[in-house]
């Protein structure tokens, strides 16, 4: 318990470095309410984002005073055009239970999404077990060693990555890893508590239990309105699919699409201001300009954080792009400055001039990124029976065993619900298209046209089942809130009998009914919690044992520092670079590195006056043994390079040093 309470503090670093640097900028645009969160999350992800690739080019080393300039700077930009840019007027909210852009309703949304942070932060506690865990999945090493290769370095930029291929920088999105960078830095003065496992989890907590749960709330009301049911109810929904953030948190372990998926509610939010749907202008009240900010920085944020988000934001945005032009070819009547429908003010046969080309260069951008972004076929594949993949997505866990036919329910009625509201058919489209993707990756067996269509997330079933939420959440908020609606009449009539205070019944029964509503979402969430817990399980050591692990914390000890390690990444002996800040030959297995390092761990037992010359040309000095329990089985191709790194005991060259269990390190002794 103690450890988790010391947690709290990077936790705090993460929110505070968010809120520092995308605060400004939304309180230059005059914003209030709950428009300034909104605003802020993705403004302070853009910011890093920018200010990461500008520290690079400038060589000004990685630290939060970059991203703080930049934030002082565009804060004061967008303040000198704030007349023009900021904040625009809202329609009047309506009687009842309508949420006004004020103090209260910015505590009542914020509210709202820290029913769905809490629970997302419980069950990740539940999953990982210890804020220090390491994720004991192939990518894990990567992103920890990134992590400790920006601090060492001093780059984040994403231009400048050159861990798994030294001396030929390649792109690769580090804004995950350039803020978990900061938040060790942030952190470091107040005692070696915050380590980049820490650090790394930290990160975690706050994009699944904050920056997610706010877009889910911030899209909610975009479709279903600014009201507190709306909101409560989206806050309780940001938990009810355990594909995504729950066991997207464990699988890989893929920390960067986390970040660009939690960071997609935003993108899609001031896409529909843009378009004109759902409730989305009546919502958050922003000028035309200051939505195109939103739009770009919220995308250009996801993007650096993963690229492949650009593809599920193209299937999700295929359908609304198709109803505004629509509306547009049709000459229907537009969103005005006041909330109430009325004629737009370009002619008809303009609007749909634009609308005609607004949809062709929708499809030409679509295709263009299909081509670019189209990856490999993978081993993970799916079950190739396209029944099952239905009943899959039907029971909304697909890929995990058991259902959650509770939140099943809401989604179905809530696609009635969309289905005879015209203006929200659209929703209905985009479920269907992400849900597509899925069959098509669980239901067939590998193809050129299933490559075609689901290649650029490998072919992936379970990445793919992690956008699933994204087309299922509008929907289920819609039956939710009517749910509600239809309800409150009679939970505030029971509590009015005989009750001498039927005000405080009356809430508690509202609480009653949020509980419910959580409890309904957590339906389907066991199996995706097991899920997290063995990926975290270091019982299983599928990359780092107990032993392993006590002879990591240890190792700076025995190894001096600027010394470097020859070692087998196929076995998690890579995260010692992580771990113990000690540089080793091989951070990543999936790398490409200097011929002469595989050379010299191949020759360590069979041609020691080789290894010997091969050691001092690379100033290696010693050798991390953790035995041949490989974390992928059976791959001839990784394992080649490494086939001859065992039984480093007969090496004449090599002294044990420090031993923990099987775990060993040697000294080269030449």
């Amino acid at each position: 318990m103690t450890e988790w309470a010391a947690f709290a503090l990077p936790v705090l670093a993460a929110v505070a470095t968010i809120t520092i640097l995308g605060l400004p900028i939304a309180l230059a645009l005059g914003l209030r309410g709950f428009a300034a969160p909104l605003v802020t999350v993705p403004a302070a992800f853009a910011v890093l984002a920018v200010s990461s690739i500008a520290a690079d080019l400038t060589g000004v080393p990685w630290s939060l005073l970059p991203p703080l300039a930049l934030s002082a700077v565009l804060a004061v930009a967008l303040f000198a055009l704030r007349r023009w840019i900021g904040a625009g007027r809202g329609a009047a909210p309506r009687a009842g239970r309508a949420v006004d852009e004020t103090r209260r309703g910015l505590l009542v949304t914020l509210g709202a999404a820290a029913i769905g942070g809490a629970a997302i932060a419980a069950l990740l506690a539940a999953g990982i077990r210890s804020p220090g865990a390491v994720s004991q999945t192939f990518d894990a090493g990567f992103h920890l060693n990134a992590v400790r290769y920006i601090l060492d370095s001093g780059t984040a930029s994403p231009l400048a990555m050159e861990l798994t291929s030294p001396g030929s920088a390649s792109f690769y999105p580090t804004l995950w890893h350039g803020f978990t960078a900061l938040v060790v830095q942030l952190c470091a003065p107040l005692g070696g508590f915050v380590t980049i496992p820490v650090a790394t989890n930290a990160v975690l907590f706050t994009t699944t239990a904050v920056v997610w749960p706010i877009g889910v709330v911030a899209l909610g009301r975009a479709i279903a309105g600014p009201s507190t049911r709306v909101a409560v109810v989206s806050g309780a929904l940001a938990t009810a699919f355990p594909n995504f953030p729950l066991y997207l948190s464990g699988y890989g372990v893929l920390y960067p699409n986390v970040l660009a998926l939690a960071l997609m509610p935003y993108v899609l939010v001031a896409g529909l201001r843009i378009l004109d749907l759902g409730a989305a202008r009546r919502a958050i009240p922003l000028r035309g300009a200051a939505t195109w900010l939103l739009f770009l920085g919220a995308l250009g944020a996801a993007v650096l954080a993963h690229p492949n988000v650009i593809h599920a934001l193209v299937v999700w945005g295929a359908f609304p792009v198709l109803a505004a032009a629509i509306r547009a070819v049709l000459g229907r009547r537009v969103t005005g400055r006041s909330g109430a429908r009325e004629p737009a003010r370009l002619p008809r046969w303009a609007r749909a001039l634009l609308a005609v080309l607004g949809v062709v260069a929708y499809a030409g951008a679509a295709a263009a990124a299909w081509i670019t972004g189209r990856t490999s076929d993978n081993a993970w594949m799916g079950r190739y029976y396209p029944r099952d993949a239905v009943g899959q997505i039907l029971d909304s866990t697909p890929g995990l065993v058991g259902g959650a036919w509770a939140v099943s329910a809401l989604i179905v009625l809530g696609a009635v619900i969309a289905w005879r509201t015209p203006r929200l058919r659209w929703a209905i489209g985009s479920a269907a298209g992400l849900a597509l993707l899925y069959f098509v990756a669980d239901g067939f067996p590998t193809s050129d046209w299933r490559t075609l269509i689901t290649g650029p997330w490998y072919n992936d079933p379970r990445r793919l089942a992690a956008l699933i939420p994204f087309g299922a959440i509008p929907l289920a908020v819609l039956s939710g809130s009517a749910a509600w609606a239809m309800l409150g009449p009679g939970l505030r009539r029971f509590a009015s009998m005989r009750a001498t205070r039927p005000v405080l019944r009356t809430r508690v029964l509202a609480a009653c009914t949020v509980v419910l509503l959580i409890a309904v979402g957590q339906a389907g969430a066991q199996p995706a919690r097991e899920k997290l817990r063995e990926s975290y399980d270091v019982g299983l050591a599928v990359v780092l044992s107990d032993d392993e692990l006590a002879l990591l914390d240890r190792l700076d000890e025995s190894v001096p520092e600027g010394d470097r390690i020859a070692n087998n990444p196929l076995n998690g002996s890579g995260l010692g670079y992580a771990l113990a800040d000690r540089e080793v030959l091989f951070p990543h297995a999936g790398g490409s590195y200097d011929p002469r390092s595989y050379e010299l761990v191949s020759s360590l037992v069979p041609e020691p006056e080789r290894a010997c010359t091969l050691a001092d040309e690379l100033d290696v000095d010693f050798v991390l043994d953790f035995g041949q329990d490989f974390i992928f089985k059976d791959d001839p191709r990784r394992e080649k390079p490494f086939e001859e790194m065992h039984d480093l005991d007969r090496s004449p060259i090599l002294t044990e040093v420090d031993r923990e269990g099987d775990a060993r390190l040697f000294r080269i002794a030449c």
